[in-house]
């Protein structure tokens, strides 16, 4: 086992120290800040007032759990207000994106490497090192993730009111259920878009920007992007046998005869940065799936456990229910 874990250091380190990446024109932080960018846009768009209420609102519960009930009752009125400027000014504000949490696994290690590191960890599979091959195979991200948090603003400013509302007649332990369901309606959407699918489509790109007698450079950076998709492939973003690899693999090889023969190249290098586009959207979509079955669940909710905290707040039921007819969607 001594054998084992030395030769699992060496690996880790091969990995996580690698050489400075080959691929000069591709700039990772570049690539990374285009693909967050709408992201950061569309919560720039979102009124300071609901990202201000949401904030409260999560403090006052903190603040109810420590007994503080008085703060915390000046907070939820805070979020009230901020909530009731926000829809005042716009009444049609649905579901808007609140928060962005950007991280970024980048992998420093040739297709070679990586499927060396492969075949030992199934090695040790096989021998049941479980532990061992977990080592191997923790360092092998090579993506970016971006986890949005979205508000509903048809039902969670109307759930904020009804805790505050549970705390004025004195029921804390209401207000505390109330504010704990609203945050439970907040939607978590997880995003992984593949770095070496970024670089291996920007190097595809820098390639097509070439002058026609730079052909010796434009293969190169087109090896380069099939090493990238290479290296995809073994990571599991993607699989050899799918049809949007094999057809990203075979346009590169489609350029590259052009290139070495006639050169006539510009038509197949827009439609493979199509294929690149449509393989990240389809990436897209895929991890948007926990979005969808998130805003499935926040219906379930709405209809159980909202309406359930909602009947503790006896003064206010009748204007509540009233309000949530008017402003959900059945």
């Amino acid at each position: 086992m001594n054998k084992n874990r030395f030769i699992i250091s060496a690996l880790i380190s091969t990995l996580l120290l690698g050489a400075p990446s080959l691929f000069a024109k591709t700039d990772t932080k570049t690539l990374v800040e285009k693909q967050t960018k709408s992201g950061k846009d569309n919560i720039k768009k979102t009124p300071k007032e609901v990202i201000d209420g949401v904030q409260k609102s999560f403090m006052a519960l903190a603040l109810l759990k420590k007994g503080k009930i008085e703060n915390a009752k000046s907070l939820l009125k805070e979020a009230v207000a901020d909530f009731d400027k926000a829809i005042k000014t716009n009444p049609h504000l649905a579901v808007l994106p609140i928060e962005q949490e950007i991280a970024v696994f980048e992998l420093k290690a040739t297709s070679s490497e990586i499927e060396k590191s492969l075949n030992l960890a199934e090695s040790l599979l096989k021998k049941r090192y479980t532990q061992d091959a977990r080592d191997i195979l923790m360092p092998l991200r090579d993506e970016l993730d971006i986890n949005t948090r979205f508000v509903p603003m048809a039902i969670y400013p109307l759930a904020i009111k009804n805790a505050l509302s549970a705390l004025n007649r004195g029921d804390s332990t209401a207000s505390v259920a109330i504010l704990t369901n609203a945050f439970s309606m907040i939607i978590d959407q997880k995003v992984i878009i593949p770095l070496s699918l970024l670089i291996a489509q920007d190097l595809v790109k820098e390639a097509s920007k070439l002058d026609k007698s730079k052909k010796s450079e434009a293969l190169k950076l087109l090896a380069d992007a099939k090493e990238e998709l290479k290296k995809a492939e073994l990571l599991g973003y993607t699989t050899k046998n799918s049809s949007d690899y094999k057809a990203l693999v075979s346009a590169i090889e489609g350029i590259e005869k052009e290139i070495k023969g006639k050169n006539m190249v510009e038509k197949l290098y827009k439609s493979i940065n199509k294929s690149f586009d449509e393989l990240t959207h389809k990436l897209k979509d895929v991890s948007s799936k926990e979005s969808k079955e998130a805003k499935e669940k926040l219906k379930e909710v709405e209809k159980k456990e909202l309406k359930e905290s909602i009947k503790k707040a006896d003064e206010f039921k009748k204007e509540a229910v009233k309000d949530l007819n008017s402003t959900i969607k059945k």
